[in-house]
């Protein structure tokens, strides 16, 4: 006796169809924690995070300050941000 779809679905633990296996893959998500008390800006974190994920943004353009990117992207998951502030005469950068 031949089974149709439906009845294989009454009798199975599951109200619905098995999705397809692209659907049910996982891939491991990853955060990264970063220490800003010891950064001295080198910018690494930013190129291990392009590395890491595979993803390679455009050269962008001098907007005047260290920052670049200058801002969040599809391609640029992580970005440095560099302020300065004066004390006693002297600028700092934050």
């Amino acid at each position: 006796m031949a089974m149709e779809t439906q009845d294989i679905i009454k009798r199975s633990a599951t109200n619905s169809i098995t999705p397809p296996s692209q659907v049910r893959d996982y891939k491991a998500e990853v955060a990264k924690l970063i220490d800003v008390s010891t950064c001295i800006g080198c910018k690494a974190c930013q190129v291990a995070c392009s590395e890491w994920n595979d993803i390679r943004d455009e050269v962008g353009h001098c907007v005047g300050v260290y920052d670049n990117p200058a801002d969040l992207s599809a391609k640029s998951w992580t970005v440095m941000r560099f302020s300065e502030t004066e004390q006693n005469g002297k600028l700092e950068w934050l």
